[in-house]
Order: C-alpha cells, then structure tokens, then sequence
C-alpha cells in the first residue's frame, strides 16, 4: 500500500522562508499532507519557524539530519550547495516510504497532488518534468539514450524500486568517477542515472516560467500545448529567476506566491525581507556600448555582439532541430 502524500525539502537557513511559503500552499491545497525535511544544519530561528508552522497546520514534519560529508567528492558548482544533493538520499533514509515527492524551495504548491502522486513509476526511478530548454543539448552532452532531460526541482521518487536497484550507489560512482562535464551537478547525474528508467510528467506540476529570458521556451508539440494549459492553472510552479520575495521579480504569478506567503506563519518577516530588498542592477553604460550576450525571443536563442548601441547577431539556433 503507498503511503499518504509526502513532500520533501532540503532547505538551508536562506531559503527557509521560501520553503515555509511552499508547505503552505502544500498543506492549504492537500489535507493530511506529510512533510519531510533533509538537512545538515538549521539554526534556532529556521527550527522555530518550523515548529510554529507545524502547531498551525497540525501537519507531520518528518526532520532528517544528513551528514554533508558524503558528498565531499560530489560535483559542485557557484550556485548550488550540499542540500541540493541531498534529494538523492531520499529512498535510503525513509526506508518505510514507498514514493516521494521531493520540491526545491523556490516552488509553490498551487492545487491538488492526488493526480501526480498516483503517476504509474513501475519498473522506473522517477516521475519529472523535462527542462524548458537545452533539452538536446544536455543529451548529446550527457549521451543520453533516453530523448529527454528533467527539471530536478520536482521529482516524484519510486523509493523501493530505487531501494531494490541500489540507486544512491549508482549516483554516488557516476558522479565520483565520471570523465563527463558536470554542469548542473545533482540534475545531470541523476538524468545519467536514471536514463530509460524514467516517466515525464505533465509541465502543470513543475510550471517553469521563463519571463526573465523573455518567455523563451523549447517545448514543442503535445508538451508545449501542456505547457500552455499549464500556465492556466499550474498545480506546482517552480520560481527560476528571481524569487517573488525579492524587488525586480517580474513573473506572471508572483502575486500568487504572494497569496500564500500572506497566510503563512513567515509573513511578516517575509514582507520586511521584501522592503529592504534592493532590486537587480541595470545594464552598466559600458555593456551598452559593448557585449557579447544571449538575447531571447520564445522560440529563439541568439548570441548577440553589441558596438556601440548597434546589436549585431553573431549566432542563433531555433530550439529543437529534427
């Protein structure tokens, strides 16, 4: 028998308010709801704001401490830290769950989980929404056999066949001993793992809006009309860019992250954080004058040279090539 609705964060200090927000549209959307949360170190304010929330909503928060010296020899990068990798012990360290839903902090639960959570994973590793764009790109890169490659910002974890099929070593060797470019640390190494032992799933439960690269999409056919119905009436929306809580954040429903953070137990602290926030730096007069950058339209990425004001296309590609 599966077990009831359980969703994973592996939140630090910094994203503990985001992560908050997230459980509250979670528990606001999806009664009896269980909670999860890896971690390797939370202060006294972050364990309090759990604390609180958990009294509120009479939710089960399940705390696991993981120890970060595993991943000593694990890919890293600028932008990512230890708790990103920790998703990737989920199986092993709640060995009576039969499936996980494991959410990056920056998401927001919007709706109904029932539909997702009883997603077919027989005989595969995971359910999850491929990537909005560099799709092909990853997979040649990678060699992927498999023609997708995921967001790893939600996953719907089959925990006992990944028990059975010993999924925490499969990551560990491939990311230890791997002679490819690891670019997006724990996303690529678990795209290699779980080549052909994965399910897609519909864009609604990881609704990836890419208003800070003007709109630019690479879905195409029956995973692009998903899309668009999912920009509708998104069940997960998973905030790439800049965060709601911050100034600058232009995405189309920040204002229903803010919605939910206004019923959470962190909105006061959250509105404060927002006032005292500065927003993003414009362009500089000198990367007027001259660039060499990306620029995007919904169905293209170009490399622009800038001179002088004078944008000059130097090379471009249309997002999938058959």
């Amino acid at each position: 028998m599966k077990n009831k609705i359980t969703i994973c964060y592996a939140p630090d200090d910094k994203y503990m308010n985001q992560t908050i927000v997230s459980m509250t549209g979670a528990a606001a959307n999806n009664p009896h709801i269980c909670f999860v949360i890896l971690y390797s170190e939370l202060n006294d304010e972050s364990l309090f704001k759990l604390e609180k929330f958990k009294t509120e909503t009479l939710c089960t928060i399940r705390m696991i401490k993981v120890d970060p010296s595993e991943f000593d020899n694990f890919p890293m990068s600028k932008w990512v830290t230890k708790e990103a990798w920790f998703r990737v012990k989920l199986p092993d360290v709640c060995p009576d769950l039969d499936r996980i839903l494991y959410l990056d902090c920056d998401t927001l639960v919007a709706g109904d989980l029932n539909e997702l959570w009883e997603t077919d994973l027989e005989g595969k590793f995971l359910g999850a929404v491929e990537d909005v764009w560099d799709v092909q790109k990853h997979i040649q890169r990678l060699d992927l056999k498999q023609p997708t490659y995921f967001n790893s910002g939600v996953i719907l974890f089959n925990c006992k066949y990944c028990r059975e099929n010993n999924f925490f070593e499969l990551i560990k060797t491939y990311a230890t001993s791997t002679d490819k470019k690891i670019e997006f640390c724990d996303q690529d190494v678990l795209n290699v793992v779980t080549d052909g032992k994965k399910v897609l799933i519909n864009p609604k439960y990881n609704y990836l809006n890419t208003w800070w690269r003007n709109f630019y999409c690479e879905y195409e056919g029956e995973t692009e009309k998903e899309y668009l119905q999912a920009a509708k009436n998104p069940v997960i929306i998973h905030y790439t860019g800049l965060k709601p809580c911050f100034k600058g954040c232009a995405h189309p429903l920040k204002d229903l992250w803010w919605k939910y953070a206004e019923k959470s137990v962190v909105f006061d602290i959250v509105k404060s954080d927002y006032e005292k926030s500065l927003p993003p730096k414009t362009v500089s007069f000198t990367q007027k004058l001259f660039s060499v950058k990306n620029v995007f339209s919904p169905k293209k990425k170009i490399k622009t040279l800038t001179i002088l004001g004078l944008q000059i296309p130097i090379s471009g590609n249309l997002y999938r090539q058959a």
